[in-house]
Formats: structure tokens, sequence, C-alpha cells
């Protein structure tokens, strides 16, 4: 129905749908949404990985733009790619890495292992020991060799599970690059759409969207990126000072780093005391001096503040509960979905407080 607003304008006079109109609409629009969620659920992880790398490559692709101006596509395809690249090699190496470990204590400690303990077990005293106990070294051997079977199936398996993740892992880079890319390319629309949709006013859905774009930033930087440079630095540290294996202790060390407050001191402090009880005390009054000064005075003291500036940062005890919490609830993802979902819930509080939060009445004063 048109009416006349004017001469020669006219408006669309839309009729309120009734109530069964609406009931219908809600009815389709869940169904639908059901059927989407559906459709999404096995890919889920990728596509929420493409959201996350989206976000945090956005303000980068803008002052490509700015620089040279224009050609978001080729933009938005060269962050992708090259943050893939990079993410694949970590994960490669990492990979690598740990089948190299396992296989060579499989094919080399092991074996070395089980020969001294044998030893061990069959000496005089030793024997003594286990007969005055109920026990004999031929019977603590058969129960060893059924905990080295059970421990080389667990291997086996692990072995068998990494190899798994590796073939899916291309479907895994395959969307997470796909959603990345046209969400890089479509972002104004993005946010234009959620803008239009939202029931908020527009600038309170405009100031969620920024705090959400902060809360993904500060939790990629402040928890990803910071883990892999304390990961880097401990694994120099650990080959400078002549540390076995420092690319596992390395690694173990990055992810120690996710824990708050105790972090990387669960792998340094216990290597350099062993290296001190050693007789390797210079190696391990070292190795820690090294954790002190850059694997936590550096990243915690000057990297992470750095990257933190003017974003959100969750009080220790928060991330401390996400993180644990996060795991429990999302399995690994949940080292970045708990985080991001407690930053959001912070970020709600605010906006409660700046926006809904009733104002406090006042009380007449009393003589």
């Amino acid at each position: 129905m048109y009416v006349a607003a004017g001469p020669g304008a006219y408006v669309v006079d839309v009729e309120a749908p009734s109530r069964f109109q609406t009931r219908t609409f809600g009815v389709l629009l869940a169904i639908a949404a059901v059927f989407c969620l559906w459709t999404v659920s096995p890919i889920w992880v990728p596509c929420f990985l493409g959201v996350l790398l989206a976000v945090v490559a956005a303000p980068l692709q803008r002052r490509l733009e700015r620089r040279f101006g224009g050609h978001p596509r080729l933009l938005a395809a060269v962050i992708t790619l090259v943050t893939i690249a990079v993410g694949v090699g970590l994960l490669a190496g990492i990979g690598i890495l740990v089948v190299r470990e396992v296989i060579h204590f499989l094919t080399d400690l092991a074996p070395r292992l089980a020969r001294s303990g044998i030893a061990w077990i069959t000496s005089s005293h030793v024997r003594a020991v286990l007969l005055r106990v109920g026990s004999s070294p031929e019977q603590l051997q058969r129960q060893l060799g059924q905990q080295s079977a059970q421990l080389a199936s667990h291997l086996t398996t692990f072995l068998g599970s990494l190899l798994s993740v590796t073939s899916n892992g291309f479907v895994t880079l395959l969307f997470t690059a796909l959603t990345s890319y046209y969400l890089l390319i479509e972002r104004r629309g993005v946010v234009a759409l959620v803008v239009r949709l939202s029931p908020l006013p527009a600038d309170q859905t405009r100031a969620l969207i920024h705090e959400f774009h902060d809360a993904v930033v500060g939790t990629v930087l402040g928890v990803g990126v910071i883990a892999i440079v304390q990961g880097l630095f401990a694994t120099i540290g650990f080959a400078l000072f002549r540390v076995d294996t420092p690319l596992v202790w390395g690694a173990i060390t990055g992810v120690a780093s996710l824990i708050p407050a105790v972090g990387t001191g669960l792998t340094c402090v216990p290597i350099a005391v062993v290296l001190m009880f050693s007789h390797r005390v210079g190696a391990g009054v070292g190795v820690l001096l090294w954790w002190l000064l850059l694997v936590v005075g550096v990243c915690d003291y000057v990297l992470r503040p750095r990257l933190m500036k003017g974003r959100m940062k969750l009080p220790s005890l928060l991330v401390l509960i996400a993180l644990f919490g996060g795991i429990e609830a999302f399995g690994p993802l949940g080292v970045v979905l708990g985080p991001l979902s407690m930053a959001l819930f912070v970020a709600m509080v605010r906006l409660y407080e700046r926006s809904y939060r009733p104002p406090p009445t006042l009380q007449p004063r009393t003589q």
C-alpha cells in the first residue's frame, strides 16, 4: 500500500504482521537455523579459526590498502596464504620433532634403559630387598615388560593419531583459508549487516564489535604469540647451555607459558635444578638467569605490554579459569575459546555498565 508523502513522493505503508504470521516466521526461522547449524557443524572449527584470522588481520589489511591503493582481493589472498604458511610450518615442525623424539626413544633410549634396569634389578642387593618384600627380580621383570608393552601401544596410538590429524588438517586449512579470505574481502558488508540486524542501537553495536575485535586480538597476541616467543627463547637458552633435546623442552615451555602465574617456570626451574644436581652448576645458573631475563623479563614485562596496549586485558584469575575451563569444555581449541568467551563476557559487562546500568538514586542528606 502506497501513501502520499508530498508532491511526487510516496512511502510504503507496511502493515504490521499478525500474531499468526509472527509465530509462523519464528518457527521457519528456527527450522532454518537448525539446518544451517547442522550443515556447518562438521567444519565449525576451521570456520571459527578463519573468523579469528580475519579479525586479527583486518587492521593490517586496512593499512596495506591505504599504502598500496586498494587491491583488497590480492591483499586478502596474500595475508591469508602467509598466515596459513607460517602456521603450517610451526605445526609441521613441532609434529616432526615429536615423532623424531618418540622414534629415538623407542629405538635407542628405551633399549639402553631396559638393559640398565635389568642389570640393576638382578643385582644382589636389589634381589635381597625384593625377596624381603615378597617379590623377586623375575616377577618385577614380567611386570615391567607388561608396562613397557602398554607404553609402546600408547606411543603407537599417539603416532597414529598424529597421522590422522595430519590427514584431516588439509581440510581444516582449506576452510580456514577460505573463511578468512572471504571475510577479509567482505568485512565492511558483514559489519554493516550486523549493525542493521542488531536490536541494539547502532553506536552500541559498533562498540560491541570493537570490544570483540580487541578481545580476539588481545587473546591471540597475549596468549598465542607470547607463547611462541617464550618457547623460542627457551629453546635458544636450552641449546646454549647444552640441555638434551632443547627443541622438545622449548616446545613444552611454550605450552606451559599458557598457564598464568607459574607458566614457563614449570619447565625452566626444574631443568636448572637437575643441571645443578648433575654437577653442572654453571649451566643450571645460566638457565635460571636466561629464564628470568629473557623468557620472563623481556616477554612478560616488555613484549606483552606492547602487544596488549590499548586492548582488553583480563585479570590473571579470570585467565586461569577461562583457560582450564575452556580446555575442559572445548578440548585443545579451548586455549583460545576459553579466554575469548571470558573476554566477550567482560565486554558485555562493560557495555552494561556504560549504557544500561540504571543511574544511582540520590538520597536526601540527613541533617
